[in-house]
């Protein structure tokens, strides 16, 4: 049990994809790969669109990437993957506080139908995981979607990575992260949790279609995905919690860690597209970023 646990938490850890959106994607958006020049580089960087849980049989890592990855000198995930404490960083954030506990977050119904989808996933009372914030629940979750044990591009790039005997780092802290999280109410997550266990056929096929709109490259079709079930209201909070914000923090670090080395970043899908994406936000910094076809 605790083997797994720390496998899907590691999952959990580039927090984006979990709700895949892109907010105001246009055509020529349509990409996940993308050359960054000028400003003085003396090299190109890349970045790449991630999706973050996907089946073995579904990953593909292309020439293209292998070989924008293979032209820098160093990764850049969100979060740095080779810290030895990143996990331990993570376990301490994700407790709620004292006195708190998720069973008071449901209704005895709710509840229920949760506890009885936890336990036929790991075989264990929810009761296991009571100090552990919806988030996370959530999170844990995420196989249930998929059918399958997931795997993610983060950690296939990092291997790729290490067999260049290359560095790799994260362009934000696990706290950072962590805050981003804490931003929306404990009810957004439990609302998450609730509409998994109480219509998991439903939530399976619209997991199944987010997948195959990554993979077609539809931006747009993506964004459309996520506003279905939330609110404007939730969407534009999640939306400026999770993207606008980080996307704008990420963007001198970035910078920086490029003007350094030929870095290829990967972060989320969702972080690249419209005007307060990575892709827009690098080019008004002046520098030229262009579609790389796969």
């Amino acid at each position: 049990m605790n083997k797994r646990l720390h496998l899907l938490l590691a999952l959990l850890l580039v927090l984006t994809q979990l709700m895949p959106a892109l907010a105001n994607g246009g055509k020529e958006d349509n990409a996940l790969l993308w050359k960054i020049t000028g400003k003085g580089l003396k090299k190109p960087s890349y970045l790449y669109g991630t999706i973050h849980a996907v089946c073995p049989d579904k990953m593909v890592i292309s020439e293209t990437l292998q070989k924008a990855l293979g032209q820098t000198e160093q990764l850049s995930l969100e979060l740095d993957m080779d810290d030895p404490d990143m996990m331990s960083q993570f376990m301490m954030l994700s407790t709620l506080p004292e006195g708190q506990s998720l069973k008071a977050m449901f209704t005895k119904e709710e509840y229920e139908a949760v506890g009885a989808l936890f336990k036929s996933t790991y075989g264990a009372d929810l009761q296991f995981v009571d100090n552990l914030k919806p988030f996370v629940l959530y999170s844990m979750l995420i196989p249930v979607l998929t059918e399958c044990t997931p795997e993610s591009y983060e950690q296939k790039l990092m291997n790729l990575a290490h067999s260049q005997q290359k560095e790799v780092l994260g362009i934000e802290s696990v706290q950072e992260q962590m805050a981003v999280v804490d931003e929306l109410p404990n009810k957004f997550y439990v609302d998450m949790v609730t509409r998994t266990a109480t219509n998991l056929a439903k939530s399976r096929a619209e997991y199944s279609e987010m997948v195959d709109l990554y993979f077609a490259q539809d931006l747009k079709g993506l964004q459309e995905l996520m506003q279905r079930d939330y609110s404007k209201e939730e969407y534009r909070r999640f939306n400026e919690a999770f993207l606008v914000k980080r996307n704008r923090n990420w963007i001198p670090v970035m910078e920086r860690m490029a003007k350094d080395k030929p870095t290829f970043f990967a972060v989320g899908a969702a972080h690249l597209s419209g005007e307060e994406g990575v892709v827009a936000l690098l080019r008004k910094q002046g520098y030229k970023v262009e579609p790389v076809q796969k």
